[in-house]
């Protein structure tokens, strides 16, 4: 793709992490975009009121408060023409208590881990600001991510076992039996491939395939 692709085009890169946030702006600003960037929710807003951007590049997981889909949400509100591109470590939107097909049209989703060269990037970008339904990716719907198989109850079961929480809290937090989360958890080792069962080293496993999986989870959803 050629390197002017970015031309004219404002982007507001929105990233927790200090280094990754520097190396997504260099691969933008390489290719002509105007970036501005915002480690989290705050800074986002000040930062689109001086940029008036055309499109957004939003990490999901910006640590404590608002995720990129909450500032997502609250940018389209008043400007619904932004183009809206995840960059995310998480498989799919569940793990951050987000149903997949609640996410705005138009939007694209890229797992990090698919962002093998500038390429990738700026051609996901390039896709959605192009409104290109057939080339916008959504790695959030490929049926072989990681822990795809997964219901959202099953995910957030193993959420709360990786954030340390006993099958107890687990079932008051979700209003249902222990017996009902002990099952829960052991179909979900099933289904990822673990013969462990539901307790003792079978929470142990959950808890490690979750974070290998997804990173360490979010603690507020």
């Amino acid at each position: 793709m050629s390197s002017d692709v970015g031309i004219g085009r404002r982007i507001l890169l929105v990233e927790d992490d200090q280094l990754t946030r520097s190396l997504l702006a260099e691969m933008l600003e390489s290719s002509g975009f105007v970036v501005a960037t915002a480690p989290a929710a705050a800074d986002a807003r000040r930062a689109f009121r001086l940029l008036d951007p055309d499109a957004l590049v939003l990490d999901v997981d910006l640590g404590p408060g608002p995720t990129g889909f909450d500032v997502a949400d609250a940018l389209l509100a008043s400007s619904p023409h932004l183009a809206v591109l995840f960059l995310t470590n998480l498989p799919d939107s569940r793990f951050a208590g987000r149903d997949p097909d609640s996410l705005p049209p138009g939007v694209g989703y890229v797992r990090k881990e698919k962002l093998t060269s500038s390429g990738v990037l700026v051609e996901a970008l390039d896709a959605v600001l192009r409104e290109n339904s057939a080339a916008i990716p959504r790695d959030d719907l490929d049926p072989q991510r990681p822990m795809g198989g997964l219901s959202g109850t099953q995910i957030a079961v193993l959420r709360m076992v990786a954030l340390g929480m006993s099958n107890e809290q687990i079932s008051e937090a979700r209003g249902t039996s222990s017996r009902a989360v002990r099952n829960v958890i052991t179909r979900a080792l099933a289904l990822i491939g673990s013969t462990e069962d539901a307790e003792g080293s079978g929470r142990v496993a959950a808890a490690r395939n979750y974070m290998l999986t997804a990173g360490i989870p979010l603690s507020e959803l």
